[in-house]
C-alpha cells in the first residue's frame, strides 16, 4: 500500500509508527511543517513562510491536496486533530484516518467556538477514527467520531527493548548509589497540565522522609530550565537529575534503572512512557484520570491520586519506596499487563487491518 501521512514531524510517535509500516514493505510519505528525516519514507515540507496564520493554512492546504493527487496514495492517515486534522479533512481526500492524541480532544476544542466547530468537522469527515484510550475515544465520539468505526489502538511497547533487565551502569553513570531510592518522571516539559511543577515541590516532602531519594526529570519538549530554577529556590536542586531529552534507544535503560514512574497530568490519554516505565517494572504513581485507571489500581499495580496533591504525591513515593516487595509486585503486574495489551506490533496488525480494509472499499 502507499500511505500518506499528515502528522507531527521529529516526533517519537510518528516515527515510529510510520517506521513499522515501511518495514513491512509499505511505500509511505509524511507531509508536515516539522520536516526532519525518517529512513525510506519521502518527508515532503508542507510550511508556508509567509502572510498571517489563516492564509498559511489556506496555502498549505492548496499544498495537500496538490501532493496527495500527485502521490495517489491508497490511504491518509492524519495524527493530531488540531492543525494536521484540519488540512485532511479539508483536502477531500478519503480514505481518511484521523488518530487523536490528547489535548486536541480534551482541551483545545473547548478554546473557541470555532476550534470546537473544526474538531466536529474532522471527526465526522473521517472514514475512521483511532484513539489510545477509552478514554479519549469516549470524548471522540462525543464530538463526532463515527462510534462503529472507532477503534482503540496503542502506540504500544516493544517489550524485548522495555524490560525489567535492561539498566544496568546507569546508577553509577549518574554517582547513584545502588540502594537509593529512584523516582523518574518522563513528561514533555512544555505543557502546564503535565504538573512537573507538583513533582518539584515534593521533592523536599520526600527528602525529609528519605534522604537518599533521586528523582530523574527528562522530557521529549522543550526546556526544563523553569523547573531547574524552581528546584534551586526551593532547595531541591541536589536530589534531582535534570536529564533533558533522552534518546529513545536509551530510555528502556532508565527506566529499568529506577524503582518508581511518576505521571500526574490534569489531562491525558494512555501515556506511552507510562506504558514504557510499566514494561520495565517500574511501580506507578499516577493522577486520577480515566485513561490513567485503565492501567493502574491502587493496591495492585501502583497508587492513583489527584492531579496536584503534592502532599499525596510525597506520601505514595515514600510508601512504595519503602516497601520493597509491594514495590516489586506492582512491577511484576505491571509488565504483565503490557505484554498483555499494549505489545506494539500487535496493535499495528490492527492498524493494518483498517488500513487494507479502507484500501479495498470497505467501510
Amino acid at each position: 500500500m502507499r500511505i500518506a501521512y499528515l502528522s507531527i514531524g521529529g516526533h517519537i510517535h510518528t516515527t515510529r509508527w510510520i517506521s513499522y509500516f515501511v518495514r513491512k514493505g509499505h511505500e509511505a510519505f509524511l507531509l508536515t511543517v516539522q520536516p526532519e528525516p525518517i529512513p525510506d519514507v519521502e518527508v515532503i515540507d508542507i510550511r508556508t513562510k509567509w502572510g498571517p496564520k489563516p492564509f498559511r493554512y489556506a496555502v498549505s492546504l492548496t499544498k495537500v491536496k496538490k501532493i496527495l493527487k500527485r502521490l495517489k496514495p491508497d490511504i491518509l492517515h492524519t495524527h493530531f486533530l488540531t492543525g494536521y486534522g484540519y488540512w485532511g479533512a479539508f483536502s477531500g481526500f478519503h480514505p481518511f484516518i484521523m488518530t487523536v492524541w490528547g489535548d486536541d480532544v480534551y482541551l483545545t476544542p473547548f478554546t473557541s467556538t470555532l476550534k470546537l466547530r473544526l474538531a466536529k468537522m474532522v471527526l465526522r469527515r473521517a472514514d475512521w477514527v483511532t484513539g489510545d484510550s477509552d478514554d479519549i475515544l469516549r470524548d471522540a465520539i462525543k464530538l463526532g467520531a463515527p462510534p462503529d468505526r472507532s477503534t482503540l489502538i496503542q502506540w504500544g511497547v516493544d517489550s524485548s527493548v522495555f524490560n525489567p533487565d535492561r539498566g544496568v551502569g546507569i546508577r553509577s553513570r549518574l554517582s547513584i548509589p545502588e540502594d537509593a531510592p529512584v523516582v523518574v518522571s518522563i513528561r514533555s516539559f512544555t505543557q502546564d497540565y503535565y504538573n512537573l511543577d507538583v513533582i518539584v515541590d515534593a521533592v523536599p516532602l520526600v527528602r525529609d522522609r528519605l534522604p537518599d531519594a533521586v528523582f530523574l526529570m527528562a522530557g521529549n519538549e522543550g526546556s526544563d530550565e523553569r523547573f531547574r530554577r524552581q528546584a534551586e529556590r526551593i532547595g531541591a536542586a541536589n536530589s534531582i537529575r535534570f536529564l533533558g531529552k533522552i534518546p529513545h534507544d536509551e530510555l528502556p535503560d532508565y527506566l529499568a534503572a529506577s524503582d518508581i514512574f511518576v505521571s500526574i497530568p490534569s489531562v491525558d490519554a494512555t501515556a506511552v512512557s507510562l506504558l514504557e516505565s510499566m514494561a520495565c517494572g517500574n511501580a506507578i504513581v499516577v493522577s486520577d484520570l480515566p485513561s490513567a485507571r485503565e492501567w493502574i489500581t491502587t493496591g495492585e499495580t501502583g497508587e492513583v491520586i489527584a492531579p496536584r496533591d503534592t502532599k499525596a504525591l510525597a506520601d505514595s513515593i515514600v510508601a512504595l519506596a519503602g516497601d520493597w516487595e509491594r514495590r516489586e509486585a506492582y512491577g511484576r503486574r505491571c509488565a504483565e499487563i503490557v505484554r498483555e495489551r499494549a505489545d506494539h506490533a500487535t496493535n499495528m496488525e490492527r492498524m493494518e487491518e483498517i488500513y487494507q480494509r479502507l484500501a479495498g472499499g470497505g467501510r
